[in-house]
């Protein structure tokens, strides 16, 4: 893991690969942290050079004390990339990730080579329902982080896999949770911004076959809404289709980057 000092607290990321490839940039979901992308490194590290930092209130980025919350992110993303010197990035993001990765693209639209959407929605378009229901969900979690933390990890784990693998992944990444990373989620709600004209940039949506189905219908009515967007389903996998059948999404993943290295 390396350590980049934001605000005076430690970011932590772990990174691979060469620099002088193309850079893809990892955000994890909500309450994980980067080993949720390990078999990716594995895969992809010999021809690019991989982030995948711990968000704030994940993994080992654990402040202290800041009055940071979650939208931060975006300059963590930043910061990083200014730290190796890269200019712009593939990003590709699980669940939470996803709206953060899209958030930093439209922040720092110069710098986003294309976007991975895996089990997240649009920050900008047709969004409603999923965050009316994202919310009543997160209001859920306050009683089970105030009073039985064992419960709640286990709880999200369940939420946020479908396959045994992806459970005790998240199950493993979620022990380092404490109860004032609800707080930094307060700042989920800056990273959306309503947008009509289409984005910029090439844009990859995944979801697991099972997928709760208000995500699946989403993502079927966002994907024409973008002409660079591309939808792919893969099959037996949940939340995490990257974690949970890496095989397919990294042979899906290599098809996509090596599509826009042709064009």
């Amino acid at each position: 893991m390396e350590t980049l000092t934001y605000n005076n607290y430690d970011i932590y990321y772990r990174k691979a690969g060469n620099l002088q490839n193309p850079c893809i940039v990892f955000l994890h979901p909500a309450f994980g942290d980067h080993t949720i992308f390990n078999e990716q490194f594995d895969a992809l590290a010999d021809d690019y050079f991989l982030i995948a930092p711990d968000m704030l209130g994940h993994g080992k980025t654990q402040p202290e004390k800041t009055s940071d919350q979650l939208d931060v992110t975006l300059e963590h993303v930043r910061a990083i990339l200014d730290e190796h010197a890269i200019e712009k990035c593939h990003l590709a993001g699980a669940s939470l990730g996803s709206l953060a990765v899209q958030a930093f693209a439209a922040a720092y639209p110069e710098r986003a080579l294309s976007v991975t959407v895996i089990g997240g929605y649009s920050i900008h378009k047709n969004n409603k329902n999923l965050q009316k229901a994202q919310s009543k969900e997160i209001f859920s979690w306050i009683f089970k982080l105030l009073f039985n933390m064992d419960g709640f990890r286990k709880y999200i784990a369940g939420a946020s896999s479908y396959r045994e693998v992806g459970y005790e992944r998240m199950l493993a990444a979620s022990q380092a949770v404490e109860r004032k990373a609800l707080m930094y989620m307060q700042g989920m709600g800056k990273l959306f911004s309503d947008r009509e004209e289409p984005v910029p940039y090439p844009l990859l949506i995944v979801y697991g076959d099972h997928e709760q189905e208000i995500a699946l219908e989403h993502g079927k009515v966002w994907a024409p809404l973008e002409p660079h967007a591309r939808l792919e389903i893969i099959e037996n996998a949940g939340h995490c289709a990257n974690m949970e059948q890496p095989q397919a999404f990294n042979a899906l993943y290599r098809d996509f980057l090596s599509s826009l290295e042709v064009t």
